[in-house]
């Protein structure tokens, strides 16, 4: 393989381990989910704004392309808020772990957007991976917080799984064009839920919030949409996967959050059902037919 694809595995590899950073200072800090996608989208947009202009890019897409703009930047807002309440009702962890299903919603997501019908072994990968999401929680009830926070994490992942397959579709679309159009339109949504937020942020929370911004979405999402929009989907799936272990071991060193051993062979389920389920729809796509 040319060096071009190992230099986008490696963003990939970069890419994951800076949004691992994410749950963890999200459940640090204690800022109100609206105030923290918008200010790390007007960070973002900002940091766009000025590279376009060092390099003289423009930045709004043709008219013609809005709707799609819009669709990305709706999916990726609902994908963020969903996600940091998620992280806010449960833990860092289990959070991580819920949306760590991306990979399952993309086998099916798959199914329906090429009309591939999966294999049994791929129903099977995807129910394993959602019988590891049952073993996470510690008491599957509706009114306790873990559980809502790993449903919502959940469908975080399901929206996420959208995301590469949208880009690819639009791919069409210059690049940093897209990059801005889904920050920003994802920024506007978030600011409809200012006038309600809590906006009493401590001192010490805003070092937080400006390495969100600044490292965690301008750089690890513009990387991101980069190598799953030119990486073959089962490559940026399989790279995806050290999120949880990374995500997890940040959540031990910096909030003292443990584990059971039911939760981590849960989240050893979710994460080899994913990869194996990945692998064989690769191995399947690329076997000649007789």
């Amino acid at each position: 393989m040319n060096p071009g694809y190992w230099r986008l595995v490696l963003l990939a590899v970069l890419a994951v381990f800076l949004m691992a950073m994410v749950p963890v200072i999200i459940k640090y800090i204690e800022v109100d989910p609206w105030l923290i996608g918008a200010f790390r989208l007007a960070v973002s947009v900002v940091g766009l704004v000025l590279l376009a202009g060092m390099t003289r890019k423009p930045l709004i897409a043709r008219r013609e392309n809005w709707i799609f703009i819009f669709l990305l930047g709706l999916v990726f807002a609902t994908h963020w808020l969903t996600y940091f309440y998620s992280i806010q009702l449960s833990t860092a962890s289990i959070a991580a772990i819920g949306v760590s299903t991306f990979g399952a919603h993309l086998l099916l997501l798959g199914w329906f957007v090429h009309k591939q019908p999966p294999h049994w072994l791929e129903l099977f990968c995807v129910l394993l991976a959602f019988a590891g999401v049952y073993m996470v929680v510690p008491e599957f009830d509706l009114n306790d917080g873990m559980t809502i926070g790993l449903i919502l994490a959940v469908i975080s992942g399901f929206l996420y799984a959208l995301l590469p397959l949208m880009h690819q579709k639009y791919r069409h679309i210059n690049g940093e064009r897209r990059t801005f159009g889904q920050f920003f339109v994802a920024m506007v949504i978030f600011s409809f839920g200012l006038p309600q937020a809590e906006w009493s942020i401590p001192k010490e929370s805003w070092i937080g919030l400006i390495v969100l911004g600044v490292v965690c979405t301008l750089v690890a999402h513009s990387l991101w949409i980069k190598v799953s929009t030119e990486l073959n989907h089962v490559v940026t799936s399989v790279v995806y996967y050290l999120y949880v272990p990374i995500a997890m071991l940040f959540s031990f060193v910096f909030l003292d959050e443990t584990l059971s051993s039911q939760q981590l062979v849960g989240a050893g389920l979710i994460i080899f059902a994913n990869v194996l389920g990945i692998w064989f729809r690769s191995i399947r796509k690329h076997r000649p037919v007789i």
